[in-house]
């Protein structure tokens, strides 16, 4: 297996948690840090990866009542008109050869 040191900033208090469980297992340190990281990583994906296909998982989708509320309007409404009438005053596009 190769290796590579990593760099990381540890905060004291997970130090000291390190330091007590690897005095309690009779193991180095580094060992309980890749235990830690291996037990660890499938909770990390499950907290980190989005499988809802969702571009913002963490922030819930508004409401449909809220949405038709903003959208449907009086406002709108008039401006759905419009836009209805200028899509039908368009003509269809040709492509000549």
């Amino acid at each position: 297996m190769k290796t590579m040191p990593i760099p990381l900033v540890i905060p004291a208090d997970l130090r000291s948690r390190v330091a007590g469980i690897a005095r309690k297992a009779n193991a180095k340190q580094a060992e309980v840090y890749r235990m830690a990281i291996r037990c660890g990583l499938p909770e990390a994906e499950k907290r980190l990866v989005a499988d809802t296909g969702r571009l913002f998982p963490n922030i819930e989708p508004v409401p449909r009542r809220v949405l038709d509320r903003w959208y449907r309007s009086k406002a709108s409404k008039e401006w759905d008109e419009v836009e209805a009438a200028a899509t039908r005053a368009q003509s269809v596009p040709r492509i000549e050869e």
